[in-house]
């Protein structure tokens, strides 16, 4: 392999770790920095990463390359430094437009190399954002750093990405090339490490098609349509997702003009903002898009799709070598994790005293700057060790929090079964973990004002004990609807030992007198707090996390309690050790 085609790959890889890192992190870290400005009005950074986005998409084509390879090297090591992505999605709104410009230029082969490369890091991270992990976030690093010094040994300035390009990327962010996105788009609720490694490679074959099915445009047009639409038919969104993405690659050829790139870059700021909304729309003013998801992303390929029509693009295959190490890549990646990790649940003996935690995770994200907590979460379950987990805000897949597959990092390193229920989109809802056999007995969505709410029923079978987890409204006069709601979902057989959950209720709330008039605190004495969130002179501090027990439960409590100082979540953990009768 001679040198210049050593620094094509060198820059391809960097090129597609970046452009998938930098979507990830500037959608994140937007998303988080404008909750903080919606729910206590905190006016940094707000909204400035967008608008340093938009900028950057109108200045790009007037960088020099080694101006561009300074914003990479500055992205990269920002990621080392940090995971809060209030801060580093300000780099990201210039890394991103960079990306872009280069994608331009390089080879389609050495993109579909480095989206590649990106995912083996999701492998190596088990489902986790890459930048959370120490291990992952220092070899994303190094790809990017790599690349950004082949760029600067070059000479010229980058190249304008045009509006088709930022209809490409917006493509990629709504999940395509995200294993676990595409499971969970497709109805699979329950699945583990070895599932998710299998379907990375159907992913990864799905990227180095991509070059083939070039040859074939009218083909890969139409692929792209129907393989969306495949999103109606569910499972079948299983084989036609990856061939939508593979229908993308091929053609990124024709969508390498140079005209109206900032109206591509507010095109993806809107096609963001509304995938958001598919999940909380009604709480951001988007509520016709509540679980849309699946129309918008068949709008967005329609829009690509049209953007590259009957263009036409000589495109050039990779070579054996080069297929076959990207693919050893990902092998060597996939052999690593599913040696060292759990493949599946590791079942414990039944036993009569239990510990049960009811712990909202704030969507994979700690409480303040926007900073990924996967890591930080399984670290505190692998230090406290609960039996039986019900979990709130619990992520499997969303684009506000870059992917994170919660349910899969926390079964892979520390043995759980889970039972998730998603609220809507297959990505977004409640799941209890324990380390037993579980059945889930019945779910719903709970009747609301505001966003989504849900609810899960589920058994745990060893211990012949019934819980169910929720989580309630934002409104008074809605949670009393559903505590009104969710008593009448516990008496169904079989009824339910314990309610667990994130009620957003005060202790005095008609909501919590609803739900005590046949189930009973786990407290005697409530805490001081279970949610609390504090910048400057903001200060929101609340007692709405409960563990509720039948009342006709012949179960003793022997002791309870709240990790208050642990600041994973928004959140704390609240716990209760349970002696079974």
């Amino acid at each position: 392999m001679n040198v210049e085609v050593k620094g094509k790959i060198l820059l391809g890889i960097g090129t597609g770790v970046l452009l998938a890192s930098s979507l990830r992190v500037f959608v994140a870290g937007a998303y988080s920095s404008l909750e903080k400005t919606f729910f206590y009005g905190m006016k940094f950074p707000s909204a400035l990463g967008v608008a340093l986005f938009i900028i950057a998409a109108l200045v790009v084509g007037r960088l020099s390359r080694k101006s561009g390879a300074a914003i990479i090297a500055a992205y990269a090591l920002a990621l080392l430094a940090t995971d809060a992505t209030e801060y580093t999605h300000l780099l990201a709104a210039f890394a991103l437009p960079v990306a872009l410009a280069l994608v331009k230029e390089i080879e389609v082969k050495y993109l579909a190399m480095g989206l590649v490369a990106d995912l083996g890091l999701r492998v190596l991270a088990v489902g986790a954002e890459p930048a959370d992990t120490p291990h992952t976030r220092i070899i994303l690093a190094v790809f990017m750093l790599l690349g950004a010094y082949t760029l600067s040994k070059e000479p010229g300035t980058l190249k304008k990405p045009g509006f088709e390009l930022y209809t490409f990327a917006a493509l990629l962010e709504l999940g395509l090339i995200y294993p676990n996105a595409v499971l969970r788009y497709s109805g699979i609720k329950v699945y583990y490490l070895p599932t998710f490694v299998g379907f990375s490679f159907v992913i990864a074959l799905a990227l180095l098609l991509g070059p083939y099915l070039s040859k074939r445009q009218g083909v890969a047009t139409a692929l792209l349509v129907l393989g969306s639409a495949t999103l109606f038919l569910k499972p079948l969104s299983l084989v036609g997702l990856p061939l939508a993405l593979a229908s993308a690659i091929a053609l990124v050829e024709n969508a390498k003009g140079s005209k109206w790139g900032v109206i591509g870059a507010v095109y993806l700021f809107i096609v963001s903002t509304l995938a958001l909304g598919t999940y909380v729309g009604r709480d951001i003013g988007l509520p016709f898009m509540e679980d849309r998801l699946e129309a918008l992303i068949f709008a967005a390929s329609l829009v690509y799709a049209l953007s590259t029509y009957r263009k036409h693009s000589e495109v050039s295959l990779p070579t054996t070598r080069e297929t076959a190490g990207t693919l050893g890549g990902l092998a060597v990646a996939s052999l690593i994790v599913l040696a060292l990790f759990h493949p599946g649940p590791s079942y414990a003996e039944a036993k009569k005293e239990v510990v049960i935690w009811t712990y909202n995770v704030h969507q994979g994200f700690g409480p303040y700057d926007g900073a990924f907590n996967g890591y930080e979460l399984v670290n505190l379950l692998r230090e406290q060790k609960p039996d039986i987990w019900a979990g709130q805000e619990v992520v499997g897949g969303m684009i506000g929090n870059g992917y994170q597959d919660v349910p899969l990092f926390v079964s892979a390193y520390l043995g759980y079964a889970y039972e998730y229920k998603p609220t809507v989109e297959g990505t977004y809802g409640v799941a209890v973990f324990s380390h037993w056999h579980m059945k889930t007995e019945g779910e719903l969505n709970l009747k609301s004002v505001g966003q989504a709410r849900p609810a899960q029923k589920v058994t745990i079978e060893e211990l012949g004990l019934t819980v169910i987890n929720v989580h309630m409204g934002l409104s008074e006069e809605e949670r009393a609807m559903q505590a009104e709601e969710l008593l009448k979902f516990a008496r169904e057989p079989p009824v339910a030992h314990i309610i667990a959950g994130d009620t957003n209720a005060e202790p005095d709330e008609e909501a919590i007198k609803i739900l005590t008039r046949e189930y009973r605190d786990a407290f005697s004495e409530r805490p001081p707090y279970t949610f609390l969130w504090k910048r400057g002179d903001v200060v929101d501090r609340e007692n709405i996390d409960y563990i509720l027990l039948k009342k006709d439960w012949p179960a003793e409590v022997k002791d309870y309690g709240c990790l208050c100082d642990v600041e994973v979540s928004d959140h704390r953990p609240v716990w209760a050790l349970i002696e079974l009768p």
